[in-house]
């Protein structure tokens, strides 16, 4: 029952590594000229034909049904984990706030959802995962740290709007965990119905920003594209999506919310390395330093989860 705990765990660790992909994707595709809409209009529609066809494949489209007391928390899901930390992203870098500063002030996520879990999940507030919130959080600082200086002032706004990325991102794991709870939902099923319902809310929001925005940056539309462009947006759903969103639900239904949060913090430590195989970045010290803080608070949570599994054995045993 202890080694049964590891593919949950591990399947945390793939999708964090597939997270980090994210800024791959967004930066070629911005060098083709592809607004950050139009990248999130087909990252969510492809990603939404992928799990369709997921859900043929795997289950033979059996038991993909959402009980109706459940609906309410699916819609919830949709909005959190799909529409409202995108809407926010957006929203602060059309102002002018650096991407980088925006995904920085996101990485406080995990001190949110340890509050957040404690209280609507009722999850272990110990002094280890504490310090592995520390150690993840000053990791992801010191890794962006180099950056974010040439960029100070931040707009107000824009801090406002990254911050509330991060608070969305927590309610996110949080409302993803009380689904993970539910035995009888396929991870999959799971994360099919939160962008279903994610694609509705995306429409409103899309809606919205026409009026908003004017910035074709922003806003821009077309269908005729290159190839490559193509490509990297079936990439882009797939690979820094549809996957890492189907492992985190299928974590999250052995894994607490706030360890969660925690381990999904290796994103900014596979983002660097991506950015030096494929984007030809440079590393620093500082960001080896920051990646071992990572790291570390990692080890930590595996210990914790394995020693809490033991625990609990231990328990059922006596």
């Amino acid at each position: 029952m202890i080694n049964s705990s590891i593919k949950y765990y591990l399947s945390l660790i793939i999708a964090s590594i597939c997270f980090g992909s994210i800024a791959v994707f967004a930066f070629y595709l911005t060098l083709f000229g592809v607004s950050s809409t139009q990248q999130t209009f087909f990252r969510i529609l492809f990603t939404a034909f992928y799990l369709f066809c997921g859900l043929g494949v795997w289950l033979r489209f059996h038991d993909i049904s959402i009980r109706p007391e459940h609906v309410t928390l699916f819609v919830l899901y949709g909005l959190i984990g799909v529409c409202a930390p995108l809407f926010t992203y957006i929203t602060a870098i059309a102002i002018g706030t650096p991407v980088i500063v925006a995904v920085s002030l996101a990485y406080l996520y995990p001190a949110i959802t340890l509050i957040l879990a404690r209280i609507f999940l009722n999850e272990l507030f110990n002094l280890k995962r504490i310090i592995a919130v520390v150690c993840s959080i000053t990791g992801a600082i010191v890794i962006s740290t180099p950056i974010i200086s040439e960029y100070f002032p931040i707009p107000v706004f824009g801090f406002i709007l990254s911050a509330l990325t991060a608070l969305f991102l927590a309610c996110f794991m949080v409302v993803g965990r009380k689904l993970g709870g539910y035995e009888d939902y396929n991870p999959l099923v799971t994360t099919f119905w939160g962008y279903l319902f994610g694609s509705l809310w995306m429409g409103v929001i899309l809606l919205g920003l026409q009026f908003l925005i004017i910035d074709p940056r922003i806003v821009g539309f077309q269908l005729i594209l290159p190839i490559p462009v193509w490509v990297l947006l079936l990439g882009f759903a797939l690979i820094a999506t549809a996957i890492p969103y189907t492992l985190t639900n299928y974590g999250m239904k052995r894994i607490d919310a706030s360890v969660t949060s925690i381990i999904l913090l290796l994103d900014p430590l596979s983002s660097v390395i991506f950015g030096i195989l494929l984007m030809g970045q440079v590393v620093v010290f500082w960001q080896l330093s920051g990646a071992s803080l990572i790291l570390i608070a990692t080890i930590l949570t595996g210990l914790e989860q394995k020693s809490s599994k033991k625990n609990s054995i231990r328990q059922k045993g006596s």
